[in-house]
């Protein structure tokens, strides 16, 4: 087999091709039958569901706080620490995969993180007190981060993989928008070990996945120019992404806040956060659709348009109809900003080790956002707060735009 290169989404526009290089494939380092396997619907398919379990704590949080407060009598603070303790091991499993993804047997990993978000979560269930509690959500968000590095860095391999990631947060909405749909339900018949068990249930399709999947990814041979040009390029992107998640974070946080101060029902707010999560899935795939046809940058253009005309809406509407379209328009352009940002960095970083961090950035922006919006606020005035959300969308995308830009390889044809 001779030396060959992966490439990504080949764009053809006003004479000139655009080719995002992947991954250089070696003569010694890949078995043709892997590359194959990996590009399979089947495996791909597999990866996006091992990352959507990964991230079934984070994406259900709320009714797990919810369920603390109203049956274990636990204070929101405390509530809270769990919660964020949970968001933690997420973080720090996927972070730490930069190291351990490529070292660890795929397969392997994944059944012992399976096994381990299914006894964590059925040991929570017998749980009453605080710190056994902070202790099992902890472990679970360790198996959830695992599983999330796992499948993040099988689709990251894929010849495919900027197309892919669009999928994935389409996918992810999609499970996120059906189980705010059925959870509550399930929790208000069966409380919260009603939905705990949901999620051990949730967490038994894993093993279906990992049958799917290789017991390891490519071996991506990465020459000392591109780890300089990392070293260079990586924190700055992540610094980027780090603008972007705190802007969503921090409108997401105070979003009924905003629908109380121009005197919308708590019933209308509801309506309009679960009308927003159907737009969160055609932004996922707008984003693909968008590369296609005006090439792999314009989404990050469209997204700061996008957003920044979202808060103006925010500032200046004064019914339902203009807070619902706010909100829609929030959760479509943060899937396709997620989306954006996880193809373009696996084109800055040839490893897919980017990818995994910036899993960890968006938790750590989801964090800060809130804590910096509600400095920002002065009393039911949210203008300086929706201002600094324009300027972290606007500076975050943009740097994160022309570091993407800068690791193109472009042919003119």
């Amino acid at each position: 087999m001779e030396q060959g290169i992966l490439y990504d989404n080949i764009t053809k526009r006003h004479g000139t091709v655009t080719i995002k290089t992947v991954a250089t494939i070696s003569p010694d380092s890949d078995d043709p039958v892997l590359v194959e396997k990996i590009d399979k619907t089947m495996t791909v398919a597999a990866a996006m569901w091992l990352t959507i379990v990964g991230t079934l704590g984070i994406l259900f949080l709320p009714l797990l706080v919810s369920g603390l407060i109203d049956e274990l009598s636990f204070d929101k603070k405390r509530a809270g620490f769990i919660a964020a303790t949970e968001m933690a091991g997420v973080a720090i499993a996927s972070g730490l995969g930069v190291i351990w993804v490529r070292r660890f047997n795929w397969r392997t990993t994944a059944v012992a993180s399976t096994v381990i978000f299914i006894a964590g979560n059925l040991v929570s269930v017998d749980i009453n007190s605080y710190w056994p509690m902070l202790v099992s959500r902890f472990v679970v968000g360790i198996a959830s981060g695992a599983l999330l590095a796992i499948g993040l860095a099988c689709q990251s391999d894929s010849k495919n993989a900027v197309r892919i990631f669009g999928y994935w947060v389409a996918c992810q909405m999609t499970v996120s928008s059906a189980g705010y749909l059925l959870l509550p339900i399930v929790r208000e018949n069966w409380g919260l070990d009603g939905f705990l068990f949901a999620l051990v249930l949730l967490g038994l399709t894993a093993f279906l996945a990992v049958a799917q999947i290789p017991a390891h990814g490519l071996k991506r041979a990465v020459t000392s120019e591109m780890r300089q040009g990392l070293l260079r390029s990586g924190p700055l992107a992540l610094f980027g992404a780090l603008l972007f998640f705190m802007a969503q974070g921090g409108l997401w946080a105070f979003l009924e806040r905003l629908g109380l101060g121009i005197n919308l029902t708590t019933t209308q707010i509801g309506f309009a956060l679960a009308l927003s999560s159907w737009l969160g899935i055609a932004g996922g795939l707008a984003k693909n659709w968008l590369a296609d046809a005006l090439g792999s940058l314009s989404p990050f253009t469209f997204v700061i348009v996008g957003q920044l005309v979202m808060l103006v809406l925010f500032e200046t509407g004064t019914d339902i109809l203009l807070f619902g379209t706010a909100v829609c328009m929030l959760q479509f352009f943060w899937a396709m900003g997620m989306a954006a940002l996880l193809g373009g960095f696996n084109v800055i970083d040839k490893t897919g080790g980017l990818v995994l961090l910036l899993m960890s950035i968006a938790k750590v922006g989801y964090s800060l956002g809130p804590a910096l919006m509600g400095w920002l606020i002065i009393g039911e005035d949210y203008s300086r707060a929706l201002v600094a959300g324009g300027v972290l969308v606007i500076v975050g995308m943009s740097i994160s735009r022309r570091l993407i830009k800068n690791g193109m390889t472009v042919a003119v044809s």
